[in-house]
């Protein structure tokens, strides 16, 4: 369920926010607190990918929300909506996001 803000961005749900940006935050810590990553590594049976890796999929997934970013800016001023807001939302959650953007109208 998706809830419109006053500035016409259309929100997705909660669930999106808290697995997706969830799901960074525990990158994150594995990736650069290593009492975390050897805690983790310990629990998992030696099943994490190096450190290195995950520096990887952070680099990885940084391109990916800006690139998704600038995308919902530019089509969120084709349809005459919030440009910045649109932006600044898929940059914090991403694709659930611009899910949203499509099914969104101008008022």
């Amino acid at each position: 369920m998706a809830k419109e803000k006053s500035s016409g961005v259309v929100r997705p749900s909660l669930f999106w926010f808290l697995l997706l940006d969830g799901g960074i935050v525990v990158l994150l810590r594995l990736a650069f607190n290593r009492p975390a990553y050897n805690r983790a590594l310990e629990v998992s049976g030696n099943r994490l990918p190096p450190r290195e890796v995950l520096y990887s999929l952070l680099a990885a997934t940084a391109v990916i929300h800006v690139s998704e970013s600038v995308a919902a800016g530019r089509m969120a001023r084709r349809r005459g909506l919030s440009p910045r807001g649109w932006r600044l939302q898929t940059l914090i959650v991403g694709f659930p996001s611009l899910r949203a953007l499509r099914r969104a109208t101008a008022a």
